[in-house]
């Protein structure tokens, strides 16, 4: 009896690393899933690479580049693998959408005036804001609107603020997380001291501990020749001549391996004469192998979801340029593709997509942007400005629901007292008495 607990308490846990990595796979940007494709292949006895080339996405290549003239070759969706920007150029194409007139200069001179690794300090800051004549908390707004583009957190001042805000796209809002990263980054080894601190269960400091430690250690980590850094698209929108369906999309999974299980190490694991540790090794890795096969197949399908989506809804703005950008939330986009709000923050994290005004991240296709046309404006667009100036507040001295009646119609959005108080309320966010911290 005591055994066959032990088995299935084992196969749960296999399945749960096998979840896992799946669901890490699934978020991966191209070519981090390439590099754990190539590693998986040196070090799991269950995987094999599948030599010939037979997938959907070459025959997809092969078919869009049979033929074409000369005046057509710069459209060839062969030619536009081989473009790839520079990390500053995506920057710049965001700042471009993100920011106008003084705004956007500022935002241009807090770039120029990062470090190597991507963090911006005060004084710097407080330079800015003299050189354009304009209050520091102008430059702060400024900045932290730069911290959401990507790559996640650019512009940080210190390397506490760049993680909570990377922990919260990657992984959600979590209290704790961020206390233990505000207060215990140096303990975060220390499994008994944090427990009996934050009086939580052992998998959930697992979890947190294990989320901070994925985190990049400062912003600019894997970019760090910032100007010559080359961005790989994901993802390859391009025009079509069907007025019905203008736009194709194509995943980007050139140069990854295909990958199939090996059969031989499965009769390994019924064996009689091998150890319980061998054998736990061995499901471990099998486990490891079924998760990252799935993963990438569910990538390529979410991915796929994901963008057809967001193509559908900013259709407009891939056209015609930045002035149809229309609001567009995570939220909108949840419940239309049937993906949790956080996945779909996780999805989009760190992934390009080349299209026709440019290569771009997706994090682009979701605007900050308010049209000032009356009866334009969507109450869950509405809610996440509120919940966006409230995250972006100072603690000491939080908004009330008149400040923040007063800041949105400075954007041209007119709503009672009583209607802001209402949306927070939905969005679960106390009032200013509660939210306050500090003297």
């Amino acid at each position: 009896m005591k055994q066959n607990l032990g088995l299935k308490l084992q196969h749960k846990l296999n399945l749960t690393l096998s979840l896992k990595h799946q669901l890490n796979i699934m978020v991966m940007p191209k070519q981090e899933l390439l590099q754990e494709i190539i590693h998986e292949l040196e070090e799991n006895p269950f995987l094999e690479e599948e030599i010939h080339i037979n997938n959907d996405y070459q025959e997809k290549l092969t078919d869009l580049s049979v033929s074409y003239t000369e005046d057509e070759e710069e459209l060839n969706p062969l030619n536009r693998l081989t473009y790839k920007p520079s990390l500053i150029k995506t920057l710049e194409f965001q700042i471009d959408l993100e920011f106008d007139g003084k705004e956007k200069e500022i935002a241009l001179d807090i770039i120029d005036n990062l470090d190597e690794k991507g963090y911006v300090s005060q004084d710097s800051l407080n330079e800015i804001a003299s050189k354009y004549n304009v209050d520091i908390e102008t430059v702060e707004k400024i900045r932290k609107k730069l911290m959401k583009l990507e790559p996640t957190g650019l512009g940080a001042k210190s390397l506490t603020e760049f993680l909570i805000t990377e922990y919260r796209e990657k992984f959600g809002r979590d209290s704790i997380a961020e206390q233990i990263i505000q207060e215990d980054l140096n303990k975060i080894k220390d499994k008994e001291y944090l427990l009996k601190k934050y009086q939580i269960d052992e998998e959930t400091l697992e979890e947190i501990t294990s989320n901070i430690k994925a985190l990049r250690p400062y912003p600019l980590y894997g970019y760090e020749d910032f100007e010559a850094y080359y961005v790989e698209p994901d993802i390859f929108i391009y025009e079509t001549n069907d007025k019905d369906h203008p736009f194709e999309i194509v995943i980007n999974e050139q140069d990854l391996p295909k990958l199939n299980l090996t059969n031989q190490y499965k009769k390994i694991l019924n064996r009689k004469d091998i150890n319980e540790e061998t054998k736990k090794f061995l499901y471990e890795k099998l486990q490891k192998a079924i998760g990252l096969i799935r993963g990438i197949e569910q990538r390529r399908e979410n991915l796929r979801k994901l963008v057809e989506t967001l193509v559908e809804q900013q259709k407009d703005f891939l056209l015609y340029g930045k002035e149809y950008l229309k609001p567009l939330t995570l939220k909108d986009v949840s419940q239309k593709i049937g993906l949790h709000e956080s996945t779909i923050s996780r999805i989009v994290s760190n992934k390009f997509a080349q299209t026709p005004i440019g290569v771009l991240p997706l994090k682009a296709f979701f605007s900050n942007k308010v049209s000032k046309e009356s009866g334009n404006i969507s109450s869950d667009h509405v809610k996440y400005l509120i919940q966006n100036l409230i995250e972006n507040e100072d603690p000491k001295k939080p908004l009330s629901d008149n400040d923040i009646v007063n800041l949105l119609k400075k954007e041209g959005i007119h709503l009672a007292r009583r209607t802001v108080t209402k949306y927070r309320e939905e969005l679960n966010i106390p009032d200013s008495r509660k939210r306050k911290k500090g003297g």
